[in-house]
This record gives structure tokens, sequence and C-alpha cells, in this order.
């Protein structure tokens, strides 16, 4: 359950305490329904209750890493805040100088074929009646997309849903579409939608999405579980399954920020969007769990700065190697973040040669596990291999080396941010067998490597394929996880063709 401890400078605390009350009203029948199933031993989970935390999770028994966890459908999908001019059936970006009209409402559509129509999860047959007399102006394509707000908490409060409480947004829109609802329900709604919605989809979706029980998950920025969103499955479900074993008791968590970020941007971000200030074991470690996700080089020592409080936003930086102490300011290292993050996000995602100037060009200033540069060596290792002038089994030995290192390095970190079966680490894996399988292939053919090498070398990819066929095979089949599942799959056939010349490898 996302927490909320009110950003007062942002809303008042009467919809704080809105949000709270909607939570309980949300947070009570779900109890009454786990705390029946727990005991005839269908869950293996129980809710539990804490002054800091409120409402979460715990293992009610030990759960092994991969077993599902939580699987229900949607409650409500609609677009997220802030997207862009997407289709309200399958909420893909939609070019904005050919668009689709739906028949009924003349909203934006994909296509009148699109799959999301007359779906409680899309663009639903009642929506499209309801909006018939609110149709958008297309001449102001800016303010259509504000209308988005507004649509997803429309959903929530629209009566064909169940009895459950409901979220709303944008009250002004909804009253000049002749909506006329409870001021006071439109805040709660508000509260749960912003504070327990799930972004959903890829493959250039902008979705978010409210899953009964999934809400109640506690939050912390090194998840014990990861989840994943069945698009085109009825209802849209969403699967949470452990990607570490859990013990009875242990509190079961998921991360509401992106954990390739510092601890600066993911307080940030959570204090933003989810209300509270996380203070969980990595945000209080000014070492981040000892991967340095945040650290930048001392400019008189080339030691580590870290902040000397990472909970304290305003705290001073410093140095903490060979006695040095250079002290920045906080001011200072925001000002040099936001300098290097414009400059990052100014690179091409396509740009090999971008990511490995940039990384080059600050390796005096960012730590090489500096979340930024571990952003450049993330896409790096996807890029290696993947796109022109830089085909995996064109490119040279140093190319291949290179790409070897950068997902090894990778998984130091990832194994400490995101322990375990996670989407990270299956990708990484794949990345990392191709470049160990083209060199293995190459020298085998030159003759440059014994029968017992060879074997050890193809026993590590295949350890490492399995793993990422495993991780990623709990991913929707057509989406690219999954495809790069069945492609790890596919590439230990192939590898079992090696046993007819150097015996049984595994």
């Amino acid at each position: 359950m996302l927490r909320c401890l009110a950003c007062h400078k942002k809303r008042g605390k009467q919809e704080v305490k809105n949000k709270e009350n909607v939570e309980n009203a949300l947070a009570s029948d779900v109890d009454a329904e786990k705390d029946a199933a727990v005991k005839e031993n269908k869950l293996c989970y129980e809710i539990k209750h804490s002054d800091v935390m409120g409402r979460y999770v715990m293992a009610s028994r030990d759960i092994k890493a991969g077993e599902v966890i939580v699987e229900v459908p949607a409650l409500a999908v609609g677009p997220c805040s802030g997207c862009a001019l997407i289709c309200l059936g399958c909420y893909r970006e939609l070019d904005e100088s050919n668009l689709v009209k739906c028949p009924g409402c003349n909203w934006p559509l994909c296509a009148t074929s699109c799959s999301g129509l007359g779906k409680y999860t899309g663009h639903s047959n009642y929506e499209c009646e309801a909006l018939k007399n609110s149709s958008p102006s297309y001449n102001n394509l800016e303010e259509l997309k504000e209308y988005y707000h507004a649509l997803m908490p429309l959903r929530q409060m629209s009566p064909f849903k169940n009895g459950r409480p409901r979220e709303v947004d944008r009250h002004y829109r909804l009253k000049k579409w002749g909506f006329h609802f409870d001021e006071k329900d439109i805040h709660t709604v508000c509260g749960i939608l912003e504070v327990n919605a799930f972004e959903v989809g890829g493959s250039g979706a902008n979705a978010r999405a409210l899953y009964d029980a999934a809400f109640l998950l506690a939050h912390d920025c090194t998840p014990t579980t990861t989840h994943t969103d069945s698009e085109k499955a009825p209802g849209r479900p969403l699967t949470v399954r452990a990607s570490i074993s859990h013990k009875a008791g242990d509190v079961i968590s998921l991360c509401y920020a992106y954990t390739l970020q510092g601890t600066l941007k993911r307080r940030e971000h959570i204090l933003l969007s989810k209300f509270f200030e996380c203070s969980c074991k990595r945000c209080s470690d000014p070492t981040e769990l000892g991967t340095y996700a945040s650290a930048f080089r001392c400019p008189k020592c080339a030691g580590r700065i870290l902040s000397t409080a990472p909970l304290e936003p305003l705290a001073p930086w410093r140095c903490t190697d060979n006695g040095c102490f250079y002290t920045m300011t906080s001011g200072g290292v925001q000002a040099m973040l936001k300098r290097l993050t414009d400059e990052f996000e100014q690179i091409d995602a396509n740009d090999v040669d971008g990511f490995e100037k940039f990384l080059h060009k600050y390796r005096n200033v960012l730590h090489d596990n500096h979340y930024l540069c571990l952003s450049a060596l993330h896409s790096l290792s996807q890029l290696y291999g993947k796109i022109a002038g830089y085909m995996i089994h064109e490119m040279p030995e140093e190319q291949l080396h290179r790409k070897i290192d950068i997902c090894r390095d990778l998984m130091k970190v990832f194994d400490v941010i995101e322990p375990g079966y996670s989407r990270l680490r299956g990708i990484t894996l794949y990345e990392l067998h191709a470049p160990l399988m083209v060199l293995t292939t190459r020298d085998f053919e030159r003759k440059a490597i014994s029968k017992d090498s060879l074997r050890n070398r193809l026993k590590e990819i295949v350890s490492y394929l399995t793993e990422s066929a495993l991780i990623l095979g709990f991913e929707p089949k057509q989406s690219p996880e999954g495809l790069m599942a069945t492609a790890a799959k596919d590439a230990l056939k192939k590898i079992k063709t090696w046993e007819q010349i150097i015996g049984k490898i595994s």
C-alpha cells in the first residue's frame, strides 16, 4: 500500500484525511476477504498494520522465489497523468497528424477496430455513451491532452463499476462535461488513484491501473517482488511474484520508484507522487548498500563524495576517503545533477558513441556506479549487438569484451538493488550470454580453445540462459521480455548440438 504523509504545500489536511478514509474503506473489505482466505490456507500472506506503515502485507508462510503472491484483474484502467495524445482503448500514443475518432463519442482512437473497444479496461460502451455530449475539440490538442486527466477518475466514479470506492481527478472538467459528483468523493477518489495506481503496459502504452490487494504491498527501494500486467488477457490482470525467497513473517515489498535512480531522485519522486518520505535501508545509507549509486568523485583526491545525511535533502556532501573531507553544498550537488541529467537526456536512445563519450567525459566526476553511469551502461548493454554498426556477429573482440564487462558490472549492482528474479537481471543475463557465445565460437573455429575450456564456457552460458529463460518466462509471451525468454530457450536448444563434439555439457 502506498503510504501518504501528505505534501501539505500541495494538498490540505482535509484532502489527506479523505485519502486515508478511502484507503481504510477500500482496505477493510480486502482485510476480511484475505483473513478468511489465509485461514483456509489459500494465500501466502496476511495483512498487518503498524503506526508507521499503515496496512502492509507479510508472508504467512515460507515463499519460494518466483512464486505468485497476488494475481488479480484490474478494478479500472485509464490514461496516465501527463500522457501524450493516446488511444482510449489501448493507450498507444497517436500520430497527431492522422487521428482516428470514435464514431460514438468522437474521442481519439488508434482505429475503429481497436482491441480495447467495448472493454472496461479500455473504451467501454458505457464510457462512449457517457461522453457523447462531451466531444473534445481538436482545435487545441494541448488542451485535449489535459482532458485525459479526468478520464480515469470518471471511469472510477461510473455506475457500471461495483460498489467499492472509486477515484476522480479534475473536478472542473467533470462538471464541464455535465457530470455532477460530490466534491468530497472526487477528492477521495483522486487520493486513491494518485497513491495506489500502478503504471502498466509496455511498447508505448501510457496507462495506469488500480488492483485489489496489490495496493497493500509496502514500499522498499530494494523490493522483494516483481510484477507484470498481462495487457491482452481479459481483465488485464496484475501478477506479483516473489523475486527472492521469503520466510514467514517477512514484509513483502515492491518499489514505487525507479531502482536505477539515486536516493535524491527516488525520494523526490516518492514524495511528489505518493506523499511520503522514504527512509528504507537503502535511502538511509549514504553508500546505498555499498553500490555508491549517488556518489561523486572528489576533485582533490579522487575519493568518494557522499551525502552526510541522505534523509536530509539540504545536508552537505563530503569526501569519505583518505581523510580528505572535501565538501559540497546540497545546492551545488543539485545544480551539478541537473546539468549532467540534462546533458544525459540529450543523448539519442540508440547512440552508442554518445553514451560512451558521456561515461568517458565524466569519469572523474561521477563514481563508476553513479546512477547516471548505470543508466548509460544499461543502455549500452542492450545496444551492443543489436543495432547497425554493432551487430553481435560483426563486433570485434574488443567490443565483445566491453559488452561482457558492462553486463557483469551491472549484475553486481542489480544483485543488491533488485535482488533475485528481477526483470533487470533476466534481461542482463540474456545480453551477457551473446558475446560469450560469439567469442567461444570464434575460439573453437580457430582451434584456440581446449575441450575442457570449451565445456566450461558452455556450462557458464547455459547457466545464464537457463536463469534468463526462467525469469523472463514470467512475462507475457508477446512482450519484449517474453520474446527474449523464447529466444533464450531456442539458444539453449542450439547449444545442445555442441554435445556431439564435447560430450554432455551439464
